[in-house]
């Protein structure tokens, strides 16, 4: 009998566990769809904020938007609907991974490289971020067994969909987080140099002035 009310309590703190993570996520994916809507309304509504560098935050957010909103959503009980939300979700979210990348890249190239030509990327940069989106989808079907064992459809049966899993979702999450954390330094070192450069001249040109008055 003990033994029996303890699983059951074990199984009762394990659901409370769940409700309680599933509410942290579904709120914060509720702050970030309001975030990443408004500044999708804002792109829509001001035409002087349709440049190339705000329109890659425009799709930045519209990928984020869809994203939070299939996990806003939750997984549906019909296996097919199932398929679709994850699907969805798993698009959308490493989309929003890559085109942070893709704002890195222009970042880099502009305040590193000295590069003007970065609006000629803007093909470019479409094609990798859809295109890696779509094939990273597709790939994460091999193997997979679709329903709904959790709160989510995120969960897949067998060792080689659970591989799959981390190999499309988590490598380009994690290869954004750190190819973006080296061009950022690199950015962030360019302009501290330059900052420096700056100081110096303009201490230089006091340092002048205060000898040609003294001259005289």
């Amino acid at each position: 009998m003990a033994p029996a009310v303890a699983a059951s309590a074990a199984v009762s703190q394990a659901l409370r566990d769940r409700d309680i993570l599933d509410a942290v996520g579904t709120s914060a994916a509720a702050l970030s769809l309001a975030g990443s809507s408004f500044i999708v309304l804002c792109y829509l509504l001001f035409r002087e904020l349709r440049k190339f560098s705000f329109k890659l935050v425009y799709f930045l957010a519209v990928s984020d938007m869809f994203c939070s909103l299939f996990t806003i959503m939750g997984g549906p009980s019909n296996a097919f609907y199932c398929f679709a939300h994850d699907y969805s979700a798993h698009f959308f979210c490493v989309a929003s991974f890559l085109w942070t990348t893709t704002i890195a890249f222009t970042l880099h190239r502009t305040v590193v490289k000295h590069k003007t030509d970065v609006e000629e990327f803007g093909s470019i940069f479409h094609l990798y971020v859809w295109g890696t989106s779509l094939a990273t989808t597709v790939l994460r079907s091999i193997g997979s067994d679709y329903g709904r064992p959790g709160t989510w459809c995120w969960i897949q049966q067998g060792s080689m969909a659970k591989v799959l899993h981390l190999v499309t979702f988590y490598l380009p999450l994690w290869g954004a987080i750190l190819y973006n954390g080296y061009t950022y330094f690199q950015v962030n070192r360019m302009i501290n140099n330059a900052t420096r450069m700056a100081v110096g001249i303009s201490d230089r040109s006091i340092q002048s002035d205060v000898r040609a008055d003294k001259k005289v």
